[in-house]
């Protein structure tokens, strides 16, 4: 049995699963955060209180992150 991979995610779903916080992804979207970050994926509204994320989109921004040197298997300082 194949699972289907959904093609959007609420902020909350975002937020799990890429292990954050809301208030880390709100830094990420606000111009006028320090924290800010251009290339984050802008969220479709769906309403006055609702917004999702293309799935695709978001993987395509964690995929041009660079990636920690623990991560490629350098040495721990």
């Amino acid at each position: 049995m194949s699972t289907v991979k959904p093609s959007h995610m609420s902020g909350a779903q975002i937020d799990a699963w890429l292990g954050i916080g809301k208030s880390t992804r709100y830094s990420w979207q606000d111009p006028k955060s320090p924290y800010h970050d251009p290339t984050w994926p802008l969220a479709i509204k769906l309403g006055t209180r609702r917004a999702t994320y293309v799935l695709s989109e978001v993987e395509a921004w964690l995929a041009g992150r660079p990636r920690s040197r623990l991560a490629e298997g350098g040495d721990e300082q």
